[in-house]
């Protein structure tokens, strides 16, 4: 072992034992703890790295990086220990790591005895660490700490601290040019849990950012899911009343599946939402123009005026109709209805 102490008396060999354990925990795999000098003093200890990267300060067993630590005088002005820039980088990270791994293993133990108030807070902070660190492998590991995070705070019923962490998660795989579908399966994640009516703060405005994310980031990946998301983000648009925005969607994802043999058989429905949006502007001609459009290919949609409300019942009764299709076909019935009787 590469190691040699200093000290100006005996009493140097317990804060030397705990120095030792510090290193042998951040130098995991390594084959020598570096070489020091210790020195010290009746309350503390310092040791300073022989190569000159690194002031640790020792307090009662415990050590801390020298250049972390802020001194606060009597006036409450702050005097911070100066530092040449990236001098001590190396060596702070493998710190940071030590104490995040640390914090991952007390949270999966943790968790393992359903101590989710625990875990939920040593992976958060476990995330901290390794965002800090902030290379692409730590940043990793960070989303997959606040992704176990945000499941032990489901299990508390912290609902609005879990979705939190998850969004972080989120960001952090979108940030990567290789985990873009990743980015995109949490966003949807995220979409979902936004819209569950149990969700007591639901937020479908928050679900339909969290859609269109996820669907322009498995466009970038070239993903199939695109689709699937874009078809949540045109259904939640028509469900806030968003109507020009879901019948721009809707054609956009009639345009991509009839062009596609395993979803083309979905393109008769796709339209028929497109319609439903368009009846609730109330505008009839731009209707009567799309169904014209649509006859060719779909001849279903050439349906007369009056036998509106037996097609929408026999539709219902092929497909569940959604609360904002229902809605839409009511008030569009009546609409109807009155116009008969003048």
């Amino acid at each position: 072992m590469l190691t040699r102490e200093e000290s100006k008396d005996s009493s140097a060999s317990s804060s030397s034992r705990e120095l030792f354990k510090f290193f042998n925990k951040l130098l995991v795999g390594q084959s020598a703890v570096p070489e020091f000098i210790l020195d010290n003093y009746m309350l503390f200890s310092i040791v300073k790295l022989k190569d000159g990267s690194a002031t640790y300060f020792g307090l009662l067993d415990s050590w801390y990086l020298m250049s972390k630590i802020e001194i606060v005088n009597k006036n409450r002005k702050s005097i911070s220990f100066i530092r040449e820039k990236n001098s001590e980088t190396a060596t702070e990270s493998q710190v940071l790591e030590g104490m995040a791994y640390k914090e991952k293993e007390d949270a999966i133990r943790a968790k393992g005895k359903r101590d989710f108030q625990t875990s939920s807070r040593c992976f958060l902070s476990a995330a901290k660490y390794f965002q800090k660190i902030g290379d692409d492998y730590n940043l990793l590991e960070a989303a997959g700490c606040y992704e176990d995070a945000y499941k032990s705070l489901q299990q508390l019923n912290q609902l609005d601290k879990a979705l939190k962490a998850l969004e972080t998660a989120a960001s952090i795989y979108e940030a990567n040019d290789r985990q873009h579908s990743r980015a995109a399966r949490t966003y949807e994640s995220l979409a979902e849990q936004h819209k569950k009516i149990t969700n007591p703060n639901r937020n479908l405005e928050k679900a339909l950012a969290m859609h269109k994310k996820a669907a322009e980031l498995f466009e970038l990946d070239g993903d199939g899911r695109y689709l699937f998301s874009l078809i949540s983000q045109a259904e939640l648009s028509a469900e806030l009343g968003y109507y020009e925005q879901a019948i721009i969607l809707f054609e956009q994802i009639t345009a991509t599946a009839a062009n596609d043999s395993l979803l083309n058989f979905k393109v008769k429905d796709h339209i028929f939402w497109q319609c439903l949006c368009i009846i609730a502007l109330d505008d009839w001609v731009r209707l009567e123009k799309q169904l014209a459009q649509s006859s060719e290919s779909y001849p279903i949609f050439t349906d007369s005026r009056e036998s509106f409300a037996t097609a929408c019942k026999k539709y219902d009764e092929l497909t569940k109709l959604t609360p904002w299709q229902t809605n839409i076909l009511l008030k569009a019935k009546k609409g109807l209805e009155v116009e008969d009787l003048q």
